[in-house]
């Protein structure tokens, strides 16, 4: 037990790191959203608002913590290529992120009563872009780099009344650091080159709610869920640096607060047995991102988002005596996103092919490894081809239980 607590409290400490390049259109709004996560939900299309399992701590619906029996720690680390295309050039980029971790804590399993707290990106920043040009016979060049993003941190609690119905809520606490640069560079001495970098910090407090209905894992077994995350008053400071060779190779700079407004979102989402191993899933989920504001104002590129996606699980064999093959997962996913993205009033839309497997490590212990495929926008502006490798890790442990005493 106390090995695997060391654990959670590397990934903890680690959380945030990042590296690499990616996706040029992460430099509009908050970056590029996170739904793509380590656990099981990634080869199911990144699903998961009905999705049921005891032995998984849902990242989208706090109602179903609910059936989880044992403490449960869940990490791990998403890889990601993006080969990006317009209509001159084909780059090919690369980033690594350790995709945050949660830890359940079940303390009435009547009620399911169950506390979780932990970790989980919200937006990543990652982008790198140059422009070489030529005014009045001399050479320029222009570079625009960003990095950095916004994650949650989450402590919330589920509730089960009846047999058929949970209920979950949890704080999200919004915390990130987004850092934009732009640098222009003449190749004549007769020019003094220039860099500005604006760094915003944003923070702000919001609240998810969900509701589960159903909660079943037999043959004919349906589960519905529904889940809201209210609106988010971000505040921070936004400072920005200008580089002033001309005047003693100087840096001046500018301090201001600024605000923002992060709108609803809510999800609606189905999951089905097939049969006993079969599990079925769908969700649909809408973001009112046309309230989107920064110091009161809308950006024009910012847009209402819909996501759709549905992906099946089959699990041949839950015993103990089965093989290692029979007890492995195998998922297959898609899903639809309609970004909150708009280029010169063309949408950038999303569409990915996932594929999983749930390795039984241990009793209680699983590695989730999943493969995701897909594209983003269009050629006519920027097209991205992007793979999604990630491994993670969830195991559970018995915390709380009283132990018989042998007379």
């Amino acid at each position: 037990m106390k090995s695997k607590f060391k654990i959670f409290v590397l990934l903890i400490s680690v959380a945030s790191v990042a590296f690499g390049g990616g996706s040029i259109y992460s430099r509009f709004g908050l970056g590029i959203l996170r739904f793509a996560t380590v656990d099981k939900t990634a080869g199911l299309g990144s699903l998961g608002i009905a999705l049921f399992d005891p032995i998984y701590i849902n990242r989208y619906n706090p109602a179903l913590w609910s059936e989880i029996a044992r403490v449960r720690v869940s990490g791990g680390y998403l890889y990601e290529g993006t080969s990006l295309k317009d209509k001159f050039k084909n780059t090919f980029l690369t980033s690594g992120n350790f995709d945050g971790v949660l830890m359940a804590i079940p303390v009435w399993k009547r009620f399911g009563l169950t506390f979780t707290t932990g970790f989980m990106p919200f937006s990543n920043v990652n982008y790198i872009v140059r422009k070489d040009s030529i005014l009045q016979d001399r050479y320029f060049s222009q570079s625009y780099r960003g990095e950095g993003g916004i994650s949650t941190f989450v402590f919330g609690f589920s509730f089960k009344p009846s047999s058929e119905f949970s209920f979950g809520a949890r704080l999200d606490y919004f915390f990130g650091t987004i850092t934009n640069f732009w640098e222009t560079n003449f190749g004549s001495s007769e020019f003094f080159f220039s860099t500005m970098k604006r760094e915003r910090n944003y923070s702000g407090l919001g609240l998810t709610v969900g509701l589960a209905y159903g909660l079943g894992v037999s043959k004919n077994s349906l589960t519905f869920g529904l889940t809201f995350s209210s609106p988010v008053t971000l505040k921070g400071t936004s400072t920005i640096e200008y580089y002033l060779p001309i005047v003693s190779q100087s840096t001046v700079s500018e301090m201001s607060e600024f605000d923002g407004y992060l709108p609803y979102r809510v999800g609606f989402g189905v999951s089905y047995f097939l049969r006993e191993r079969i599990q079925a899933s769908g969700d649909i989920y809408y973001q009112n991102w046309n309230r989107f504001k920064i110091n009161g104002e809308h950006p024009a590129e910012i847009k209402d988002a819909v996501r759709v996606g549905t992906g099946i699980e089959i699990l041949p064999s839950r015993e103990v005596t089965a093989g290692f093959f029979q007890k492995t997962s195998y998922r297959f996913g898609i899903f639809y996103n309609e970004t909150y993205l708009k280029v010169e009033e063309t949408k950038i839309n999303e569409l990915f092919f996932s594929i999983g497997f749930g390795f039984p490590v241990s009793f209680d212990t699983r590695l989730n490894l999943a493969v995701e495929y897909g594209f983003r926008g269009r050629v006519d502006v920027v097209s991205d081809r992007v793979l999604r490798i990630s491994l993670g890790i969830n195991t559970g442990e018995i915390w709380f239980v009283k132990q018989k005493l042998e007379d």
